[in-house]
């Protein structure tokens, strides 16, 4: 049997986009004791503040400043994978690949652009559904 996710309600949604900005904040905070932590910091919030408009203001998303602003942290964020990812083919065949500093910045870039990845079609999926499913105003007649 196919996995369904048509069971999965804007509750639960909101419970996902909350936990993973949670893990982006610990990223940006984790940055406090590094030499240009604040240059990653600002990285790792970029996938945080999207999450955390996903979560609880999901209708921003349906608005075409909201959709500009998440396609430009998306590019910046490719590019960022494009250029901090490891040069060496086979990182991970080497003894302590986690120790070396270009594998630790491009899996972090990675795993942000991953964050945003999630988020872009579910946001634009739940915009749409509150766009569609506005109650209108009911108007009092005179």
């Amino acid at each position: 049997m196919p996995l369904r996710l048509t069971n999965i309600t804007d509750t639960h949604m909101t419970i996902i986009y909350a936990l993973l900005m949670l893990v982006m904040l610990a990223f940006a905070g984790l940055q406090y004791n590094d030499d240009d932590g604040v240059y990653w910091a600002i990285i790792y919030l970029v996938p945080a503040v999207a999450l955390a408009i996903a979560a609880f203001s999901p209708r921003w998303y349906a608005t075409i400043v909201g959709r500009i602003l998440l396609f430009l942290a998306f590019i910046v964020l490719a590019s960022a994978v494009y250029v901090y990812w490891p040069h060496n083919a086979d990182f991970w065949n080497t003894p302590k690949w986690w120790d070396a500093e270009p594998v630790r910045e491009g899996l972090g870039v990675a795993v942000a652009y991953l964050f945003t990845c999630i988020t872009i079609p579910l946001a634009f999926r739940r915009a749409e559904y509150w766009t569609k499913n506005k109650k209108p105003k009911k108007r009092k007649r005179k």
